[in-house]
Order: C-alpha cells, then structure tokens, then sequence
C-alpha cells in the first residue's frame, strides 16, 4: 500500500507540473510585415523557417522573434502615432509597448540584415546589447512609420506560447542588403495575391488577409477599423476585434502604393 501512494503522488505530481507548463504565459514578441510596390500590386518580405526550428518549422512567416528586455532602451527617431500607441498600451506598459516595435526591427535585421529607421544619425556611446550595428550604420528605427495590424496569442498546450504583435513598415525606410540567414532561408518579396499559395501556418493565413483588407482600404476608413486578435478556444480559431482608432496603416502607404506618385 505504501508503495501505492507513492507512486500515486509522484505520478499525480508529474501531472500537475506538466499541466503547469503547458499553461506558462505567453511570451512577448512582434513581427514586421515590411510592404514595397512593385509594378502595380503591393508585395511582402517573407522567408522560410528552418525544419530544426522548434516553433513553426518550414513554414513561411515575416520576420520576427521575442521581445528582450534591453531592446526597449534603444534609441529611436520618431516614436509612435497616438492611435498606435494607445492601441499597444492597452496591455502593456507604454515602456513595453515601445519594445514591441523594436523587437520587429531588431529582429528583422538580425533574420535579413535590413534596418529599418532612419539614416545619418548620431547616438549616445554604448548602445545596448544587440543594438550596436543600428549603432555603427547611424540608423535610428522610426516607430511612427509602423502601423499596428494584428494580435495574436499561442492557445494554451505547446510548450513554447507567444503573444505576437504584427506591425506593419513601408520598404522606403530600409537600409542594408537582404541576405538570408540562419533563421529565415529563401527571403523573397512575395505579391500579397499570391502568399497565401506559401506553405504558411494559418496564423500567418490569417494575418496576410488583414494586412491586404487594410490596404485596400481609404485611410480615414482604416484608422477606425478594430485590431484583431487571433487564437484558438477548444480546438477552433478565434477571431475577435478591439474596437477604437489604432491600426493606422493605409494611410503609412499612401504613396507607397500609389503606381504613379
């Protein structure tokens, strides 16, 4: 009997702590959808995810990565639209939000070597850590030209969750030579009719029909549009919107996007 309840309350105690990892919350993170016109429809950078990769692997995504925690020091030209940063801080800190965005951009260089911001800047000595070749080329990241399009939030279960932010970036504010990298493989602009034909997670899916839903739109009619926010509730993906002005992005693209500016 003794031997009984051992076994009982180790196994018991197993299963409480692999049901407490499976409910770890959800860590921070936030993708850049960089948008380039070419010819006369809008494309996207996307790359290809490695198989090794545990999270999401060979699958196309935009770039991307988990916020650290130094990258909401590091300095910027331009800070966030009103409406976008209102719609960031309703879940975080104001200093949080800021380190969202420049997550995006950080990350975006370190998975294809574009910078975003902008060029022939001066910055204070010692960058922090991950933000010295900003540093180096004189690029400051320009968060007022990120638009705010989607959230999305891993469901309970995976051992790896994030909650993503997807900001959009108008290409004209790059700087440096796209490359892939060990993270992103097969970078290429891809015509927004076309990346859904991409071996894409349906997250992703989901995330390219808002962003052409956006552009398509007027921007006084885009800057009241809700952001969304996608997840899965007993098996089935979940779509709700936050209603309020936030999104702000056709109005980022006007020229942009405009085959004859």
């Amino acid at each position: 009997m003794a031997l009984f309840y051992r076994r009982f309350f180790s196994g018991r105690t197993r299963l409480m702590t692999s049901l407490h990892a499976k409910a770890k919350y959800p860590r921070d993170a936030a993708s850049l959808i960089l948008v380039r016109q070419k010819s006369s429809e809008a494309e996207v950078l996307m790359g290809r995810r490695p198989k090794r990769q545990a999270f999401m692997p060979d699958v196309y995504v935009f770039p991307g990565g988990a916020v650290d925690r130094r990258d909401g020091f590091a300095e910027i030209a331009s800070d966030y639209h009103p409406s976008v940063n209102d719609a960031l801080t309703r879940h975080c800190t104001a200093h949080r939000a800021r380190a969202l965005g420049l997550a995006a951009i950080r990350e975006t260089y370190e998975e294809t070597g574009l910078m975003f911001g902008l060029a022939a800047q001066t910055f204070a000595p010692k960058p922090p850590q991950g933000w010295t070749a900003f540093a180096e080329a004189g690029i400051k990241p320009t968060l007022s030209a990120l638009g705010f399009v989607a959230r999305a939030i891993t469901p309970m279960g995976p051992p790896r969750r994030f909650h993503a932010r997807f900001f959009l970036g108008d290409a004209r504010h790059l700087h440096g030579t796209l490359a892939d990298t060990d993270e992103l493989l097969d970078l290429r602009w891809v015509p927004l009719s076309q990346a859904g034909a991409l071996p894409l997670a349906g997250v992703t899916e989901l995330v390219i029909k808002e962003v052409g839903r956006a552009l398509s739109q007027r921007p006084e009619d885009d800057a009241r549009q809700g952001i969304p926010v996608i997840t899965r509730r007993m098996g089935k993906r979940v779509i709700r919107y936050e209603m309020g002005d936030g999104r702000i992005v056709r109005g980022l693209f006007e020229s942009a996007l405009d085959p004859n500016p």
